[in-house]
Order: structure tokens, then sequence, then C-alpha cells
């Protein structure tokens, strides 16, 4: 029975065949004076990408251990109901218990 080739081999020959000459690159990062100008003028300012449907709300995360995670997947599953969806009804009745 032969041996199988080892695949930290072939990744290492093929590399070695298709690796193209290392040409040093210029940095096309604007200069340090351009950025600041930019960020003066209001360029270059990046928002946070949200749902439009989340606007005003918080993010609340928790730490579940992996089987009650598995059962609340396969509840959402069988309800057809989102988890963000049956964890806001879980909240409604946490404040109605405690209201």
């Amino acid at each position: 029975m032969s041996r199988r080739p080892s695949l930290a081999d072939t990744m290492k020959a093929v590399a070695a065949k298709a690796a193209p000459p290392s040409v040093p690159m210029k940095s096309a990062a604007p200069k340090p004076v351009a950025r600041a100008k930019a960020q003066k003028e209001g360029e270059g300012e990046r928002k946070p990408f949200f749902a439009a449907t989340r606007e005003g709300l918080k993010r609340i995360t928790v730490a579940v251990a992996p089987d009650e995670h598995k059962r609340l997947k396969r509840l959402s599953v069988d309800a057809g109901r989102s988890i963000e969806d049956l964890m806001r009804e879980a909240l409604a009745d946490l404040f109605a218990k405690h209201d």
C-alpha cells in the first residue's frame, strides 16, 4: 500500500511554483496631513452600519450554556419565530412578573 503525499509538502510545492516575484509596492494610504484635512472636511468618517428597523434600540448580550442555546434554536424553528422575537417575549414576561 502506497503512502499518501503530505498535504503540507504539496502546498509548499504549489506555492513555490505559483509565487509571483515580489515587487515592493508604494503605499496607497493617504499622507497624515491629507487624512487630517479630510477628517476636518467630514470625509473619511464612517458611520457604523445598522438595520433601520433597529433604530433607537439597544443590544443586550447574554452568555448561555450550549445546551440552552440548542434548545432555544430548536424552539425558534418549531415555533417559526426568530430567536430575537422569543427573547423579546421572555423579557416582556419577566417585566410583567416583576411589575
